[in-house]
């Protein structure tokens, strides 16, 4: 028989063991909610600390930069072209210091496929393409700066142009590629090659060929160079070189507006950055404002603003440059802002090249 106290005893016993559930279930939620807070909080200072460390090691390295160009142009031989003893000093200085920044701008990326053992995220198609632009690019160069004979048909062209200027601005016809123009070139052609036989050394060309579309570029590229060459033979007698030196800095034009495009739509296509390495997209717009600033400044001190129509590929490579660079900013730091130090060295990356 069940007594009044027994039942009490009871209910007391069943109420007690409610409330102790409640107690632990409350408990268990109250660690839990501290644990995603103090997770949060840990994840918020981090990226603090993270954006705290890019900014310093922009600076340092921006330092760096500065001091290199500055030693390099105080110590080189200026362009003696320009009159003012001021600018010519300026002018050597800014230019090697863009000659530092876009030849450092190739080493985050081959440092960066090295520490991950994969070229994936890093477009075939810019790589290949890099590697023909530079090829046009040191040719340019090159000849305008050694090639004594470009020198004299440039002059005489520019002269041409300028028999019945009346204005005060005197159109001199001196060339405006530069000692840092040549030694990027060469440099450049040199890590670029490299940059892409990481390709095939880490994933090999038989997983990650080159779109269909290079291969007709190339091809179009080399008909375009031969038959040049053969028309002006076949109708001057002689090969145009001068102007064959602009179709090859045409071509880097071209070339330049082609790499870039690939890389922007994969960021694009894979919503992420990783495996592009920002670096060579801050150092590739440092360098491309102070070339441009280089080459204004240069034909502004020489009063010859006929450097900037007869030096095109230096002119338009820096707008392009700026253009393509901001893009990839913008990527990186808006669209996608993702922090490649938070993924493993082997990150699962699919490739995603535009065929």
């Amino acid at each position: 028989m069940v007594t009044n106290n027994m039942l009490r005893h009871a209910g007391s016993s069943g109420s007690d063991g409610v409330s102790m559930g409640d107690t632990n279930q409350n408990s268990q939620q109250h660690i839990s909610e501290n644990g995603l807070s103090t997770s949060l909080l840990s994840m918020e200072t981090n990226t603090t600390i993270s954006r705290k460390q890019q900014r310093c090691k922009i600076l340092r390295w921006s330092f760096y930069l500065v001091l290199g160009g500055t030693l390099l142009g105080l110590t080189l031989p200026k362009n003696t072209n320009i009159t003012s003893q001021t600018w010519q000093l300026l002018s050597n200085i800014i230019g090697y210091t863009y000659f530092l920044a876009w030849s450092l701008s190739f080493y985050p990326q081959i440092y960066l496929n090295y520490q991950r053992k994969t070229t994936q995220g890093l477009s075939v198609d810019f790589c290949c393409l890099n590697v023909l632009g530079y090829v046009c690019y040191t040719l340019y160069t090159t000849n305008f700066y050694f090639n004594k004979n470009v020198i004299d048909a440039y002059k005489d062209k520019m002269s041409s142009l300028s028999d019945n200027d009346n204005t005060t601005t005197q159109r001199k016809g001196e060339i405006t590629v530069t000692g840092n123009d040549v030694a990027f070139a060469i440099h450049a052609i040199i890590m670029a090659t490299f940059t892409l036989s990481q390709v095939g050394f880490y994933d090999t060309f038989t997983a990650r060929p080159p779109s269909k579309r290079v291969y007709i570029i190339f091809f179009c590229t080399a008909a375009f160079c031969l038959l040049y060459i053969l028309g002006t033979w076949l109708y001057q007698g002689q090969v145009d070189i001068l102007g064959f030196l602009y179709v090859l800095g045409s071509i880097k034009i071209c070339v330049t507006i082609g790499k870039y495009v690939p890389q922007a739509l994969m960021n694009r296509s894979r919503k992420s950055t990783v495996g592009w390495n920002v670096w060579n997209v801050i150092l590739d717009l440092t360098g491309g404002i102070l070339s441009l600033i280089q080459l204004v400044g240069d034909c502004w001190a020489m009063n010859d603003w006929s450097g900037l129509v007869g030096n095109p590929a230096k002119l338009l490579l820096s707008f392009i440059t700026i253009t393509f660079d901001g893009i990839f900013l913008i990527q990186h730091y808006i669209l996608y802002p993702e922090n490649e130090e938070t993924y493993s060295p082997l990150p699962a990356i699919e490739s995603i090249d535009m065929k």
